[in-house]
């Protein structure tokens, strides 16, 4: 589970927990508002598949580390699970698809900013993850942009198979349930309805 923050002088965001670190998400007023028509409010649990869902429309962004010291135990870390990860450092944030090598040797992954850093000079094509679609995917491989059937380009097309909408329709279910009634008991200088008129 994540947390969605939205206080007053302050940018809405949804913190997550990736490992040992507190990432936060910048929203856009689209992802405000989808989350406030959902019934979440500010320190209201977010499901991860939501948050993967608007990262993958470009709705959730710029994943920086977030001033949340002793903040660590509120999360569940289910969030990277529905996340793609570094292939060689495991972060789940900032990742780009990357070409790098010639001719044959020629390989794609997805890779964070360290590795993204070594692999520089032998970098043929770098691409953020906020860049991509099912369509752009095959766009690349057809062109010859990405090598075919790479692992990189098959973990993008199983997060991009996540049902992101079956988890917002979950989450208005259970936050959509209105609250009836609230029976707290008479207080304790209350007189009993049927004892006003006497």
């Amino acid at each position: 589970m994540a947390l969605f923050r939205s206080t007053a002088g302050q940018s809405p965001q949804i913190l997550s927990k990736d490992r040992e670190r507190i990432i936060a998400y910048a929203l856009t007023p689209t992802a405000l508002r989808r989350l406030r028509e959902s019934g979440v409010r500010h320190g209201r649990n977010v499901p991860g598949r939501v948050l993967a869902a608007l990262i993958r429309s470009g709705d959730a962004h710029s994943p920086r580390p977030a001033d949340a010291a002793g903040q660590k135990t509120l999360f569940d870390d289910d969030t990277p699970d529905h996340l793609p990860r570094c292939e060689l450092t495991g972060v789940v944030t900032d990742l780009h698809l990357v070409v790098y090598g010639e001719g044959q040797g020629t390989l794609a992954k997805l890779v964070g900013p360290e590795p993204r850093f070594l692999l520089q000079k032998a970098t043929v094509l770098s691409i953020p993850l906020e860049a991509f679609s099912p369509a752009v995917l095959d766009t690349l491989e057809t062109i010859g942009k990405v090598p075919m059937e790479s692992a990189a380009v098959g973990t993008l097309r199983a997060w991009f198979r996540q049902d992101g909408e079956a988890a917002w329709r979950k989450l208005e279910r259970e936050l959509g349930k209105a609250q009836q009634d609230l029976n707290l008991g008479p207080a304790a200088d209350e007189l009993p309805l049927g004892d006003a008129g006497r």
